[in-house]
C-alpha cells in the first residue's frame, strides 16, 4: 500500500510521521484541518480516484468557496473528461452566486474538452 503526504502528495514509506519534502507532520494533518480544507487539498492528489471522491464530496456539501479549486482541478487534468464533467456537476450543485457562475464560465471558455465546455455552458443556462 502506498501512502502520500497529505500536503505535497510525495509518496511516503508506510508509517512515515514527517514528510521529508515539506516537513508536514502526517499524523497531525487531519486533526489540524477541517474536512472542507482536506477535501480541497485532495483535488491536487495524483490518484484520480481520490480526486474524484473529493469532487463528489465538495459538490454534495455545497462548499461554494471550493469553486476556484474545482476549476483548477479540471484545468490541471484536462484529459480526464469524466472528472471534468463531474466537476461541472459539482459546481452546478453549488448555491447560486458569483463564485459558481465565475467557475462555470471559466470552464465554458477555457477547458480543452468540448464535452466539459458544453456541460458548463448548459449549467450556466
Amino acid at each position: 500500500m502506498t501512502e502520500f503526504c497529505p500536503r505535497c502528495f510525495r509518496m511516503l514509506e508506510l508509517d512515515t510521521r514527517e514528510c521529508p519534502t515539506c516537513g508536514t507532520d502526517t499524523s497531525a494533518w487531519e486533526s489540524d484541518r477541517d474536512l472542507d480544507a482536506r477535501l480541497e487539498a485532495a483535488l491536487k492528489h495524483p490518484v484520480d480516484d481520490v480526486r474524484m471522491r473529493a469532487v463528489y464530496a465538495l459538490g454534495k456539501r455545497g462548499i461554494e468557496c471550493a469553486c476556484p479549486a474545482l476549476v483548477s482541478c479540471a484545468l490541471a487534468w484536462p484529459n480526464d473528461v469524466v472528472q471534468g464533467l463531474e466537476i461541472v456537476k459539482a459546481l452546478n450543485a453549488m448555491p447560486d452566486g458569483d463564485a459558481r457562475g465565475d467557475a462555470l464560465a471559466s470552464l465554458a471558455k477555457t477547458h480543452s474538452a468540448h464535452a466539459v465546455r458544453e456541460a458548463a455552458k448548459t449549467a450556466l443556462g
